[in-house]
Parts: C-alpha cells; sequence; structure tokens
C-alpha cells in the first residue's frame, strides 16, 4: 500500500467569487466526504500539483492533515474539476477511508510482458478493461492489478476470474469481464475487379476494331 501525506486549511468562505480569490491566490478548493463528516479545505497549489503526479495511474492512499487541529484523515481521489483551457486544477473532491474497516476503491489494471500470440503468431493485442472494482481494508490496498499476457495465444482471452487476486483483495468487478484478448491480424484479399474491368475496357475496342472489316464487306 502506497501512502502519500497531505497538508490542507479549513476553507471559511463558500462561493464562487472567494473560490476565484483563493485560486489566485495559490490556494485550490476542496472538499472531504465521508463517515467522519464534510470539510471544506484548501490545498496549496504545487503540493496539490505533487500529490496528482504521485497517484496517477496508482491507487493511493492520501493522509489528509487539517489546519483546525482534527484528527488527519485518509481519502482517496474522488473527482478532480480542471480548467477548459489551462487544464489547472480548479476544484478536487476526496472520499474518507475508514481506518481498520473494509473499503471499496477501483484499481487501474497494468499489462505486462509480450504475449505469446503477438511474439510468435502475428497476433494483434485488444484491451477491453483498464480498470477493476475492488474491495479490500485500506492496509491491503494495491496500487493497482497486473495483468501478464506472456502465455496468451491468438484466439485467446483473459477474463477476471483467470487473474488471481492480492492477499486480502475482493474483486467487485463481475468475473466474467472480459480484460483482453489476442486477436489474430486479418490478411488483405487482392480484389480482381481491376483484371475485369480491364477485360470490359478491351471488349468495346474489340468490337470497334470489326466494324470497319464488316463495312468493308457490303461494298
Amino acid at each position: 500500500m502506497k501512502q502519500i501525506h497531505l497538508n490542507s486549511t479549513i476553507r471559511t468562505e463558500i462561493g464562487g467569487n472567494s473560490a476565484k480569490r483563493y485560486r489566485k491566490s495559490g490556494q485550490i478548493p476542496a472538499v472531504i466526504y465521508g463517515e467522519s463528516g464534510e470539510k471544506n479545505l484548501l490545498i496549496d497549489a504545487k503540493e496539490l500539483a505533487a500529490t496528482l503526479k504521485a497517484v496517477m495511474g496508482k491507487a493511493v492512499l492520501i493522509e489528509m492533515s487539517f489546519s483546525d487541529g482534527t484528527e488527519s484523515r485518509f481519502a482517496m481521489l474522488k473527482d478532480l474539476e480542471r480548467h477548459p483551457v489551462t487544464d489547472l486544477p480548479v476544484h478536487v473532491d476526496f472520499i474518507e477511508v475508514v481506518r481498520g474497516k473494509p473499503m471499496h476503491a477501483t484499481l487501474p489494471l497494468k499489462y505486462s510482458g509480450e504475449s505469446y500470440g503477438v511474439k510468435n503468431e502475428n497476433g494483434v493485442i485488444e484491451v477491453h478493461e483498464h480498470e477493476v472494482r475492488i474491495k479490500c481494508r485500506p492496509r491491503d490496498l494495491p496500487e493497482f492489478i497486473e495483468i501478464d499476457l506472456t502465455n496468451l495465444k491468438v484466439g485467446e482471452a483473459i477474463h477476471l476470474k483467470d487473474v488471481k487476486a492480492p492477499e486480502g483483495v475482493e474483486f467487485v468487478s463481475n468475473l466474467e469481464d472480459v480484460l483482453v484478448t489476442c486477436n489474430a491480424v486479418e490478411e488483405e484479399v487482392e480484389e480482381e475487379a481491376p483484371a475485369a474491368a480491364t477485360s470490359a475496357a478491351a471488349a468495346p475496342a474489340a468490337a470497334t476494331s470489326a466494324a470497319p472489316a464488316a463495312a468493308d464487306a457490303k461494298k
């Protein structure tokens, strides 16, 4: 389980105008929801950028501390709103994770290895799922689920039921879900249309050349 720390300040003013002022001063409005109640927060823009970089492509627990001195909470990133032009964060939602209690999370799937079908059978990999829903205790939360493609042959698929869950982790997604397949590459069939068209074009020419001969015969 990867864990990082994030400081926050309690946000005292609510509303669009105050949010703009906060962002101009380098503070990003945020909210944490959960069993312990809702808190309106401000996160330093630079610290938030570092946190987002650390959690990208992974499931990571964030230990959040608060400026009002209340007990820190574990949380996960729930939603991130970005500016449509600059792509910079403008608002963040966090969901609380309660220590010692089972939690639900969505983990990224990481595919590794060159499949037998690609290496030896001219196959191509098609990924059907990029995430999987799981249930576990916070201490057992993995960063991702790794799928080994090495033995996958053309015409075969890997279902979620074929994947061994890490210790302490239960898959919540449908076990029959197809995660990835190895497909045969369809060979292009040469069309005979051009040859047929050439024969068709030659026919009028033959008829034209025969016309003078017929005319001479009548003289």
